[in-house]
């Protein structure tokens, strides 16, 4: 979602909501402007067009009947989350990404969002620069940990059992943390749109009747753990276990690799994962701006 410009503004510039007939130029400009991130298909975007969800907040940027750019947040109550900005690469430089965000701004700010948040990875210091510059402050770091699954520690489950659900779980009752500050934003409107493509599961770990930890998850060669998240008691015992469970099931799914995403205050959770031999492989900037509403 790092991609930003400075703005030099465009009169002939339009940006509206964005409709289902936009996915696949959307997902282009994603392919060609995001190099280095994980890349979501041609369906994944069809399906977020097609969410009825008062969450999910989704424009371009059109010029000359054109495509060029294009945003996506997830909204709460007061809060939000941009998951997306990008810019068509052959259209730099003409102020579109500081429109777009100026654009879902203002909407967010009229729908009672106090503040809103991102990230930025630590290889994109222009984007990091172009937050910044409109107003956005860094306020901490996501690390992102990976493991091949052969390399991660075997350990018991020591009472723990597990199932794996398809789809996501609705209604859960359990308070849980999870592993990432932004979760709690996108959780349900990434489960709506993956549940439409079918190939979401979720592993459900308990011990005795006590729910302790779940991960949403889709099988891939890199699976990319889409949710995860623990019980308060014993947190780190959780996590250890919910991975181990995962390495089973990705072994049996043929999965690689797994890479998990996880808040830098969250220490005991990322020693837990240190320990199952997970390495750090990147780091993303933690960035928020409070918006002015009414």
């Amino acid at each position: 979602m790092d991609d930003g410009e400075d703005d030099s503004g465009d009169s002939s510039l339009v940006v509206r909501r964005a409709h289902v007939r936009d996915a696949r130029h959307m997902y282009m400009i994603h392919v060609r402007s995001l190099a280095g991130v994980d890349r979501e298909g041609l369906d994944w975007f069809k399906g977020l067009l097609r969410v009825r969800s008062r969450r999910v907040k989704a424009l371009v940027a059109v010029l000359n009947g054109e495509v060029v750019g294009f945003t996506i947040a997830y909204k709460g109550r007061d809060r939000a989350y941009i998951d997306y900005l990008a810019v068509d690469p052959r259209y730099r430089g003409m102020g579109i990404g500081s429109r777009l965000l100026r654009e879902l701004e203002q909407l967010l700010a009229r729908e009672g969002v106090e503040e809103v948040g991102l990230s930025v990875k630590d290889s994109n210091m222009q984007a990091l620069q172009f937050y910044i510059k409109n107003g956005y402050v860094v306020r901490g770091v996501v690390l992102v940990l990976s493991a091949r699954v052969g390399d991660i520690a075997d350990g018991p489950l020591d009472g723990y059992r597990f199932q794996v659900v398809k789809g996501g779980v609705r209604g859960l009752k359990v308070k849980v943390i999870p592993t990432t500050w932004w979760s709690s934003l996108t959780e349900e409107p990434d489960r709506m749109v993956y549940e439409r493509l079918r190939d979401e599961y979720t592993l459900l770990l308990y011990k005795g009747s006590r729910l302790k930890g779940l991960a949403e998850f889709s099988p891939r060669r890199v699976m990319n753990i889409d949710y995860i998240a623990v019980s308060y008691s014993r947190p780190k015992d959780a996590l250890k276990t919910l991975v181990r469970a995962l390495k089973e099931e990705a072994t049996r799914r043929g999965v690689e690799e797994l890479v998990v995403y996880i808040d830098g205050s969250k220490n005991g959770l990322i020693n837990a994962l240190l320990e199952l031999n997970f390495k750090t492989v990147r780091a993303e900037y933690r960035l928020s701006k409070e918006l002015t509403t009414g």
